[in-house]
C-alpha cells in the first residue's frame, strides 16, 4: 500500500502544484527575508541563541497557518469541491490557535523521545502523524487529536514510516548534496532552501493519504516489507 499511496501523493502534487505553492509560497518567502534578515545581522558580538530562537518562534508561528490551508485545500479537492488560496488561508486563521498548540506538542512530545534515544523519538512521530488532520479538518483540540492519531496508526505504522521516510530522507539527502556547493548567505541558498521546504508538502499530502484510507477504513496491509 505504501507504494500506491506514494505514487497517489505525487500525482495530486503534481495536479495541484500550482494552487499548493500559492498557497505556501508566500509564508516561505516571509520566512525567507527573516532568515536572510536575521543571518546578515550577526555578528561576532551577536547573540546566535537568541537569533535562532526568533527563526524557531518564526516558524512555529507560520507553519500552522499553511499547513492548515493545505490540509483544507486537500479536502476540499478529494471530496470533489474547490476552495481558493485566499479561502485555505481565513479557514487556516480559524483553526490557528489549535494547529499551534497540536504542532508545539507533538514536537515536544518527539523532542523528547529523540533525546531518550533517536528509534522512540522517531516511533513518536510516526504514531502523532495524523494529529494535524485530524486537528484541522475534525476540529478537535491538541490531547485528542494526538490520541486519536496514536489509537489510528495502531495498524497504519509501516505504511505511514516507510512513506515518510522515502520522502523525507530523499530531501534530507539532497540537502546534503547541495547545501555545501554554496555560500549559506547567498541568495541561490536561500532559494535552495524555500524550494526544500516547500518539496516538504509531500509528507502532508503522503500523511493526509494515510488519514483518509484510516477514515475511510480501507483495508490497508500493515507490514515492514521493501516497497
Amino acid at each position: 500500500m505504501t507504494k500506491d499511496y506514494l505514487q497517489q501523493s505525487f500525482f495530486f502534487f503534481r495536479s495541484n502544484f500550482s494552487a499548493l505553492l500559492s498557497i505556501q509560497l508566500p509564508f516561505l518567502i516571509i520566512l525567507m527575508i527573516i532568515q536572510m534578515s536575521t543571518i546578515s545581522g550577526v555578528d561576532e558580538s551577536s547573540n546566535m541563541q537568541a537569533q535562532l530562537i526568533l527563526l524557531t518562534g518564526m516558524d512555529m508561528l507560520f507553519v500552522p497557518i499553511y499547513l492548515a490551508a493545505t490540509i483544507f485545500y486537500m479536502q476540499a479537492v478529494i471530496d470533489g469541491g474547490s476552495i481558493t488560496t485566499t479561502q485555505s488561508w481565513f479557514m487556516a486563521f480559524r483553526c490557528w490557535g489549535r494547529l499551534f498548540l497540536t504542532f508545539v506538542l507533538s514536537a515536544l512530545v518527539t523532542a523528547l523521545g529523540l533525546m531518550l534515544l533517536i528509534a522512540p523519538g522517531i516511533y513518536i512521530a510516526v504514531r502523532l502523524a495524523l494529529a494535524n488532520a485530524i486537528c484541522v479538518i475534525e476540529g478537535k483540540g491538541p490531547i485528542d487529536s494526538m490520541k486519536e492519531s496514536w489509537e489510528g496508526t495502531d495498524g497504519l505504522f509501516w505504511t505511514m514510516f516507510k512513506g515518510l521516510a522515502l520522502i523525507f530522507g530523499g530531501l534530507f539527502i539532497l540537502e546534503v548534496i547541495l547545501s555545501p556547493m554554496v555560500d549559506p548567505s547567498s541568495m541561490i541558498s536561500m532559494l535552495i532552501s524555500v524550494t526544500l521546504d516547500f518539496l516538504n508538502v509531500l509528507g502532508t499530502i503522503y500523511a493526509y493519504r494515510v488519514y483518509r484510507a484510516w477514515r475511510d477504513k480501507e483495508p490497508v496491509e500493515d507490514e515492514p516489507s521493501v516497497l
